[in-house]
């Protein structure tokens, strides 16, 4: 009786394994890596870029197709919407996208000015989509980043995410940018970038993608990209600088450049409230030291290297103050000044909420004070040049 028992239980567990009815083999599924979406007439087009695995172990070549020794294949499909876009590409493809594995997205200028809140709505309505996945601005056509050679690494997908992760201390996700997105008093980033000629001065150099500055946002709309000093200014203002090299101009009228590199800073932000005015006191404290010497000022006394810290402190002030005005004259907040004021002056932020990137933030008197202590100079006390 009890072997029956065991053989009838065995029988019926069985009866519950599902088995591999709905299995999908891995040759008839085409991985999704890389998005690209533009903005054109009477629709959107979509461009994703597909990693052809059977080609990724030998030798690569750089590109989009099939042929050769070329890693990747980019497909591009017109639409009248985003998903219809989306379903166009399926229509051209002998396997069914699978968008868990998509790493980035590349959204151009032009849709990106309009908003991207639809995009991404359409976007994360299919579950395989994770929120790991790196949003970027393209200038220029978004299509054209995903094509560009990136000959360092297997495919651009791949650039790309090393870039993003590479341009802010905390790599800007999904996650965070949407966060910013949906909390009061901030507005997100997202990195800039851009396709361009890897070595201009060599025959048959291939396209690269260069990081180009960062891309403002108000709410979900593009407002402006930064770039060079005040793209820099601007994520140090954020705690987001990643060691930032700065140019210093040598004190006492010496000769020359000082390149600074900081080794850490921190913003703090206080808002200040008067009547009817809204201020911040913007805090930066950092600490580095000098990464290059192109100039003839000592720096071997204490009163010297005062003097330098004085220096950097000015040219840090002037770079974040010039970074500041430009978010304050697109009516974008990335920095999080209306944050702050809601988290310390929850009544006045009641009050000016409805107007705050409108008319509070454009008038809001922003001072910014940088203290800087520099460490040491590196191995040497002086330049090569002194020492002949």
């Amino acid at each position: 009786m009890r072997g029956a028992a065991a053989v009838s239980l065995c029988v019926c567990m069985a009866l519950l394994l599902t088995g591999c009815w709905d299995r999908r083999e891995i040759n008839d599924v085409a991985f999704v890596v890389g998005t690209a979406i533009d903005l054109e007439k009477d629709g959107y087009r979509g461009t994703l870029q597909i990693p052809l695995v059977g080609q990724m172990g030998g030798p690569q070549g750089g590109g989009g197709g099939t042929s050769g020794s070329k890693a990747w294949h980019i497909e591009s499909a017109f639409g009248k919407t985003i998903r219809g876009a989306t379903e166009a590409l399926q229509d051209h493809l002998s396997r069914v996208l699978n968008f868990s594995h998509r790493r980035v997205f590349v959204i151009g200028m032009p849709l990106a000015s309009q908003g991207v809140m639809p995009f991404f709505d359409a976007v994360f309505r299919i579950p395989q989509n994770r929120l790991s996945a790196f949003p970027l601005v393209a200038i220029g056509d978004a299509k054209d980043i995903l094509t560009a050679d990136a000959p360092i690494e297997k495919m651009p997908a791949e650039m790309l995410r090393e870039v993003a992760q590479l341009a802010t201390v905390d790599p800007i996700n999904l996650r965070i940018f949407f966060y910013s997105l949906l909390t009061e008093g901030i507005d997100p980033i997202a990195p800039a970038v851009k396709r361009i000629s890897s070595a201009t001065n060599i025959k048959k150099s291939k396209s690269t993608i260069e990081l180009a500055g960062v891309a403002l946002f108000r709410h979900d709309r593009l407002a402006a990209i930064l770039s060079e000093d005040d793209a820099l200014g601007l994520l140090i203002a954020m705690n987001q600088a990643r060691s930032p090299l700065i140019d210093v101009k040598p004190p006492h009228g010496a000769k020359g450049t000082i390149m600074i590199q900081l080794q850490q800073s921190i913003t703090s932000i206080e808002p200040k409230v008067k009547g009817a005015r809204i201020g911040f006191d913007v805090t930066i404290m950092a600490h580095g030291n000098v990464a290059e010497k192109m100039s003839d000022y000592p720096t071997s006394t204490t009163v010297q290297r005062d003097a330098l810290e004085r220096a950097v402190e000015s040219r840090l002030t002037k770079m974040v103050e010039h970074a500041i005005r430009e978010s304050q004259r697109h009516q974008s907040d990335p920095i999080g000044f209306g944050d702050a004021l809601h988290r310390k002056q929850p009544r006045v932020w009641k009050d000016v909420r409805g107007r705050w990137e409108r008319e509070e933030l454009p008038r809001a008197d922003i001072r910014v004070r940088a203290r800087v202590h520099l460490e040491h100079d590196g191995a040497l006390t002086k330049s090569l040049e002194q020492m002949k």
